[in-house]
């Protein structure tokens, strides 16, 4: 018999953090409005965010406009291939401003 880890893996989720993100310029076309909403890893980078079926950590959210937003959700590559990109500038500006500390 082997031995099989089946519990689920634990994500981050943090409101605040998500509110931060919510007041950044979308990633992608840089739009400032009240349209941007964190938006989850996902697509061809589910494995790294837990899998097609889980939803990812708050850690890997970008901040996208709804029009984006939705481009990405319809599997515009244009917005797809880039997501990590975002998330890098996301936590960037994130622990610039504080809003996330490195030890």
């Amino acid at each position: 018999m082997c031995d099989i880890d089946l519990q689920k893996k634990r994500r981050w989720d943090s409101k605040a953090y998500r509110s931060f993100v919510a007041t950044l310029p979308c990633a992608n076309c840089g739009i400032r409005d009240d349209t941007i909403v964190p938006h989850h890893l996902r697509h061809r980078y589910s494995p790294y965010s837990g899998g097609a079926a889980y939803k990812a950590s708050d850690i890997f959210v970008m901040p996208l406009c709804y029009t984006c937003h939705d481009k990405l959700h319809n599997g515009d590559r244009d917005v797809v291939d880039w997501q990590a990109e975002f998330i890098f500038k996301t936590l960037d500006a994130a622990t610039r401003a504080g809003v996330l500390g490195v030890l």
